[in-house]
């Protein structure tokens, strides 16, 4: 079964069994083992196989759901987050180029072997390692305990979860760390009850108490807003086209690449990386890669080493922008060792929905609506053309 069916599948399940309970369970963490009360989309929505603005569409549309808020409102956060990070891109320079954290060596490596004397967080990291997933509700217990229990610094977490999970994207990794850790929220922090751990896993982790440290992060670097990227839109301005593996599309990107005379996907190695990811994160990506390159017949899968013999006599390159991160540092590197011109394509969605992420969650909110309306005008035209 393809990548994209496995998606549709799980999704037209979720919305058609499960989304009605969605705001009551979602917090409740079963076990990998178990039937989960959320959908468990992320890793297709990390790498777009799902698009975040179809699975709205589809809500209020095709399904016609009521008690769908609580699951789109879910939805638009991983919007907002892409969008905070973009009118940011220094928060992922400044955690990017930390290099000088201090920390108890001996208790990072049993955390991240899951040999601590907390056994519900060993349970987590074997899980995480096995699965390469975690309920969202276990990621914000992980992060609290690895950053107010033991005492270590978030960004080696934020880290070891990019090492491991299959929706290691920038944004929503990130800042989720740094949410709980109190720094996107200034001072408010997330640390949790052994009455809380109990009751949303379900009785699985039956502690007395959960001990913290007091612990109050700072932000050391200011972070500017910046408006670069509402320079781009979506229309071709050169005969090649690189992607990357965190946008793959298909429905909207069969009909831009047709115009292209090449399309080369790169998809970076370990050596390329400045987070090194675990063997089965890359062979997820890989084969994502591979499944969409054979929908294409000017589409190929290039080494990232290639990229400048391929490119020697090409001075101007579109590429489907891939965000804030480590694929982008890689073009932007590649650019400038090389005075290559670099176009940016960003969807229009995207740009009319971040532009409303410069400030908190409820101030986003407040312009949902209008999003929401957007969506709706830009599947009216695609219907009609």
């Amino acid at each position: 079964m393809s990548f994209l069916l496995k998606a549709q599948n799980i999704w037209d399940k979720f919305a058609k069994y499960k989304i009605n309970d969605y705001a009551k369970l979602r917090n409740f963490d079963f076990g990998p083992n178990n039937e989960s009360s959320v959908s468990k989309l992320s890793p297709f929505v990390a790498h777009r196989i799902l698009l975040e603005y179809d699975l709205i569409h589809d809500v209020k549309s095709k399904y016609k759901i009521k008690n769908s808020t609580k699951f789109v409102e879910e939805i638009f956060w991983r919007i907002y987050w892409k969008g905070w990070m973009e009118n940011r891109p220094k928060v992922w320079q400044n955690f990017i180029s930390e290099k000088n954290l201090d920390y108890d060596h001996e208790v990072y490596e049993n955390a991240i072997n899951g040999n601590t004397e907390l056994d519900f967080f060993n349970s987590w990291v074997l899980e995480l390692k096995q699965y390469n997933y975690l309920h969202n509700h276990t990621r914000m217990w992980f992060a609290s305990t690895w950053t107010f229990n033991f005492g270590l610094p978030w960004q080696l977490g934020a880290k070891f979860f990019f090492k491991y999970l299959f929706d290691g994207d920038a944004a929503s990794n990130l800042l989720s760390w740094r949410w709980v850790g109190g720094l996107q929220t200034k001072g408010k922090q997330y640390l949790f009850s052994s009455s809380n751990l109990r009751k949303f896993s379900n009785n699985r982790f039956n502690v007395e108490k959960i001990i913290n440290k007091q612990i109050f992060l700072e932000e050391s670097n200011q972070i500017p807003l910046e408006d670069e990227i509402y320079k781009n839109n979506m229309d071709p301005k050169s005969d090649n086209l690189i992607m990357f593996e965190n946008d793959l599309h298909l429905a909207t990107l069969k009909n831009l690449i047709p115009s292209y005379k090449k399309v080369f996907i790169v998809l970076l190695k370990n050596e390329q990386r400045q987070i090194k990811l675990s063997e089965s994160v890359l062979k997820f990506k890989q084969d994502l890669v591979s499944e969409f390159v054979e929908q294409f017949h000017n589409v190929k899968q290039i080494d990232p080493c290639l990229l400048e013999n391929t490119f020697k006599k090409i001075n101007e390159i579109d590429i489907i922008y891939p965000g804030v991160g480590e694929n982008y540092d890689f073009i932007i590197e590649f650019k400038n060792l090389h005075n290559k011109k670099i176009f940016n394509l960003v969807r229009n969605e995207d740009l009319f929905a971040w532009k409303f992420a410069k400030k908190g969650f409820f101030k986003f909110k407040e312009n949902i609506p209008k999003i929401n309306q957007r969506i709706f005008e830009n599947y009216s035209k695609k219907n009609n053309f």
